[in-house]
């Protein structure tokens, strides 16, 4: 026990953690309090090293693919001046994906807006805040290439908006298309959008729809939706939008799962969809790296 109120410092000595099945494995803590609320620590993720008995590595991205998508940055660019929009493959990995979908069906099932900041969105498994819930979700808005092309369209002193993750439920989720905000501003692209598929999404289970190149024209969507793309694509990739395209979620008539994380940022200086220097614990605040620190906006300038 430290002495200090409402900490406890606990340590673990001799603790034999289970040999994974394959090659590899993740572990990571879970708490419940007697309240009911949860806590748990991102995951780790060991690669098994045969020529060490019980001996382990941390995984890193292959060189080859992170070469790969630096080359595929100009394309990413050309599409989203051109379209609003790009779509960057395998941003996160199988073993991320296995955290993510138990740790965001946890923080569904016990979502408190008066907590978390904003009102849950009926028809959705909802959560905001995500960025108080665990390391994982401390850098995750920082992840190459996804901040680079943020930063492309609205500068390297571009700020974290919010971080929410949204489920449509079966028979429920359809949006109009809209706007986030008027296309075309003479300022230039004010928000930007990214949305990080759990799930494979296809239009069974509600894929987001995407008007190409309507961030540059005021015209209204048709009524007929003609030229409307449904955004398909499979688990652990990443759409990038200007959010001055439009766009909609689709119903999801299977029921099928469907989980997604927004990362959502705007220009320095405008107003956070959550202001994160309010939601987010002292504790989360203190172990902040000065980069996270200045994207979420945390320090007066």
């Amino acid at each position: 026990m430290s002495g200090r109120p409402r900490r406890r410092d606990v340590e673990f000595n001799d603790v034999v953690l289970p040999s994974p099945d394959g090659q590899g494995a993740y572990y990571y803590l879970r708490l419940r309090q007697a309240d009911g609320h949860r806590a748990w620590l991102s995951p780790v993720w060991l690669d098994r090293v045969p020529r060490i008995k019980k001996e382990f590595r941390m995984t890193q991205a292959p060189a080859k693919k992170l070469d790969s998508t630096r080359r595929n940055l100009q394309d990413h660019y050309r599409n989203l001046e051109e379209h609003g929009f790009t779509v960057v493959p395998d941003v996160l990995t199988e073993d991320e994906l296995k955290f993510l979908r138990e740790a965001l069906d946890e923080i569904y099932a016990t979502y408190d807006p008066e907590r978390d900041g904003l009102r849950r969105v009926e028809g959705y498994h909802f959560a905001s805040n995500l960025v108080n819930k665990g390391p994982f979700f401390e850098s995750i808005f920082l992840r190459y290439p996804i901040y680079d092309l943020v930063c492309s369209l609205l500068g390297d002193d571009c700020i974290l908006s919010s971080l929410n993750s949204l489920e449509p439920l079966k028979g429920q989720g359809n949006q109009i298309l809209h706007r986030d905000l008027p296309p075309g501003p003479a300022a230039g692209t004010i928000v930007v959008n990214s949305l990080w598929a759990i799930d494979d999404m296809n239009q069974a289970n509600g894929a987001t729809r995407l008007m190409p190149g309507s961030h540059r024209h005021p015209d209204p969507p048709p009524a007929d939706e003609a030229g409307v793309l449904y955004a398909e694509i499979p688990a652990g990739s990443v759409i990038v939008t200007n959010a001055h395209i439009l766009h909609g979620a689709s119903a999801n008539p299977s029921g099928g799962r469907r989980r997604v994380m927004h990362v959502y940022f705007t220009r320095k200086g405008l107003s956070q969809q959550l202001e994160q220097r309010k939601y987010l614990s002292p504790d989360v605040q203190a172990r902040l790296s000065p980069l996270a620190r200045k994207v979420l906006a945390l320090d007066a300038d």
